[in-house]
């Protein structure tokens, strides 16, 4: 696929909405013939972040949302999770992107132990995390395998 194309909608923060997200994930994917282990590895860091985003940011405030975007182009597929809950916090943000254990202080502001931030960066090849005013965005990049692979 040589032109870049994008989907985009809103979902419930629900654990839920997980099932969907899939689908959704899956349906976008569907042209472009991918081997199910990777998107299996795509969907495993999205629904992570997603559950992050429900059980942490909105701490499974039922009345809230989360938007999702999917783009790609011919090297990559990126999604954008966008949500104006909690933010995640910086320590964990650094010890999930070096591999190392977040200071006992940053856990007990989850109340669990980060391991899944952890898996997000390890599913995909890049991770990005930002704040723009009340909104927070993760940004989940994954390169496309290469042609005939």
């Amino acid at each position: 696929m040589s032109e870049p194309c994008a989907s985009a909608f809103t979902l419930p923060a629900t654990l839920n909405s997980l099932p969907l997200l899939g689908e959704r994930l899956r349906q976008f994917l569907a042209p472009r013939q991918l081997a199910e282990s990777w998107i299996f590895m795509l969907d495993l860091a999205l629904c992570e972040a997603a559950t992050n985003i429900i059980r942490h940011g909105y701490r499974q405030d039922k009345g809230e949302s989360y938007h999702v975007t999917f783009s790609a182009d011919v090297r990559q597929v990126i999604v954008t999770l966008r949500d104006e809950g909690q933010p995640i916090p910086p320590a964990l943000l650094q010890a999930a992107a070096s591999g190392g254990q977040p200071e006992p202080a940053a856990l007990a502001e989850l109340a669990e132990s980060g391991r899944g931030l952890r898996l997000i960066y390890d599913c995909v090849d890049e991770v990005s995390y930002q704040q723009q005013g009340a909104a927070n965005l993760m940004i989940l990049r994954k390169n496309l395998p290469p042609a005939g692979a």
